[in-house]
C-alpha cells in the first residue's frame, strides 16, 4: 500500500470509530440496484456500505488504493471490480448503471461538476445517485476557515477540498434531488438524487 494510502486509512479511522461506520452501513438502505458503480472507492473503507448480492464496480485514479480496496472487498465478501479510472471521464456508455454511488470524493475531484455530469450520464433514466460527502459548513466563519485551510490541505489530503458545496453541485449536474440528510450540525450531508426519467 502506497504511504498516502496508508495516511488515509489511518487518518479516517477516529471517524470510522466515532460514527462514520455506521452512516455508511446505513447509507444504501433501500437501494435494490445490482449493479453498481462508485466514484473514488479508494481504500475501500465504504465498501461496507453494500448488502450481499450488490456487484460494485469500483473507480479510482491511483493503483495503490485499488489493490487496498481488493483486499478489503475479499475480507468482506463484496464483489468487487477495480477500475483505474478518472471520474471526469467515466469509461462506460451512457445508462450502464441504474446506481452510483460517491462516499467522500466530489471534494477531491478537479472539476466536480463535469464528474458529475458523467455521473448523470452513466446512470439510466430513473436511476439513483448516494453521495455521503463533507461540506461547506453553514456557520460563515467556520466557512472561512474551511477556505483559508483548503490550499495546505489539499496539498496534503490528495486534493480534497474542505470547502465544496455538495448539493448545489448535484443540482447544477442536472439532478433531480430526492433528499438531503445533514449530520454533525451540516459537516456531513447524504444527498439522494435520481437522473429524471426521459
Amino acid at each position: 500500500m502506497g504511504a498516502f494510502e496508508a495516511f488515509y486509512d489511518l487518518a479516517l479511522a477516529p471517524a470510522e470509530r466515532l460514527g462514520l461506520a455506521s452512516l455508511r452501513r446505513r447509507l444504501l438502505k433501500g437501494a435494490t440496484s445490482q449493479h453498481v458503480l462508485e466514484i473514488g472507492v479508494g481504500t475501500g473503507l465504504g465498501l461496507r456500505a453494500y448488502a450481499p448480492g450488490q456487484s460494485v464496480v469500483g473507480l479510482d485514479p491511483r493503483r495503490p488504493a485499488l489493490r487496498r480496496a481488493r483486499r478489503r472487498a475479499l475480507r468482506w465478501h463484496i464483489p468487487l471490480r477495480p477500475l483505474q479510472g478518472d471520474a471526469q471521464a467515466l469509461p462506460f456508455p451512457d445508462g450502464t448503471f441504474g446506481l452510483v454511488v460517491s462516499q467522500l470524493s466530489l471534494c477531491t475531484i478537479p472539476d466536480p461538476l463535469q464528474g458529475l455530469q458523467e455521473v448523470h450520464r452513466v446512470l439510466r433514466p430513473g436511476g439513483v445517485f448516494i453521495a455521503l460527502e463533507h461540506v461547506r459548513f453553514p456557520l460563515a466563519p467556520v466557512a472561512w476557515l474551511q477556505g483559508a485551510l483548503t490550499p495546505l490541505w489539499k496539498h496534503l489530503a490528495g486534493g480534497c477540498h474542505l470547502n465544496r458545496d455538495a448539493v448545489a453541485l448535484v443540482k447544477r449536474a442536472g439532478f433531480t434531488l430526492l433528499g438531503v440528510e445533514r449530520y454533525l450540525a451540516g459537516l456531513l450531508v447524504v444527498v439522494r438524487a435520481t437522473r429524471p426519467p426521459t
